[in-house]
Order: structure tokens, then sequence, then C-alpha cells
């Protein structure tokens, strides 16, 4: 199977399970991919604030060139849970599947944990202590946030969508949310 092949399979399947989902379930995956959005717009601002988009654009994505794996079952609720259109990866470009001509496919409040958690030396050395501190306290919350996903769905995702598919659907486990009431 491809990795399109793989990524279309998986996201039928969550976008399936999700839309079977009795209502209060729905509405504590709309809470919690709130907070991670939130939670993702605030890492974003602090390396924002040092011009970090600019020195991403500068490099090319050079940290971005193995991101297959990193977006997530929770990357792929918080578009569902909005009614957002999902992007389409480009699995033929030898780089991240992710990256567009613009650059990231993504806006920051929707990227996958590793890209919003990792910064460069070139981003770190521009950080002041107070912003370091920021950044490991949100990505701390950031990480306990997949967590309760992992807890409520009775399931890993940080290993990245494209995983779930191979372990889940393929080892045929079934289904990938596997959030009934529990």
């Amino acid at each position: 199977m491809t990795d399109r092949e793989s990524w279309d399979l998986a996201v039928a399947a969550v976008a399936g399970e999700f839309a079977a989902l009795s209502p209060s379930r729905r509405a504590l995956l709309a809470e919690l991919t709130l907070a991670a959005t939130a939670c993702k717009k605030e890492l974003n601002a602090v390396v924002t604030a040092v011009s970090a988009a600019e020195i991403c654009a500068a490099c090319g994505g050079g940290c971005c060139e193995t991101g297959k794996y990193h977006v997530t079952v929770v990357d792929l609720l918080v578009y569902l849970v909005e009614g957002k259109e999902l992007f389409t990866p480009r699995y033929d470009q030898g780089m991240c599947p992710y990256l567009g001509a613009q650059g990231c496919l993504m806006a920051p409040a929707y990227r996958p944990y590793n890209c919003v958690t990792f910064n460069c030396e070139r981003v770190e050395r521009l950080l002041m202590q107070a912003e370091k501190e920021r950044l490991a306290s949100l990505e701390r919350e950031l990480r306990s946030l997949y967590g309760r996903f992992e807890e409520l769905c009775g399931n890993r995702f940080m290993g990245g969508l494209l995983m779930n598919c191979e372990r889940d659907l393929i080892g045929e486990r079934g289904s990938i949310l596997r959030a009934g009431e529990q």
C-alpha cells in the first residue's frame, strides 16, 4: 500500500468513526481540539516574536525533510471538529509531504506536535530564557492534551496517522478512534 493509499484509508476511517460518535463524545473531542489549537497558537506566537517564519523561509524547510509521520489523528480531528477542508499531502516530492510551494500546507494552529514544538538552533539562539521556559511549559501542556486524546480514545496517536493506519486498520484492530462510550 502506498503512503497516499494509507493516508486516504486512515482519513476515511477516522472521519467515519468520528461521525459515528455520540454527541457527548464528539463534544469532549471538540473541547480538547480547541485547547490544542489554542496551545499551538501560543507556541507559534512565541517564535513569531523572534521572526522564526523568516528564518524558516530562508532555510527552505530543512527540519521538514522527514515529516511523513508527523500528522497525527489528533491533527486530523481538529479539521473534522472544525469542518475544515483537509489539505492533500504530496508524497511525490521527496520532502515532507505537508510542504507546498508556499511552505507548510497547515496553518500554525493545525500543525503537528513535532512541527510546533521543534525550534532549530537559529531560532533557539534568538529566544530569551523566559521565552524558552514559556515554550517548555506550552510543550508540556500540549503533550498532556495529546495524552488526554489518547486516554479518551484508548489508542496511541503520537506516532502519526500513517502509523495508526498500519497498526490499527491494516493490522486488523478495526478502528483508530476506539472512542466508544467507555
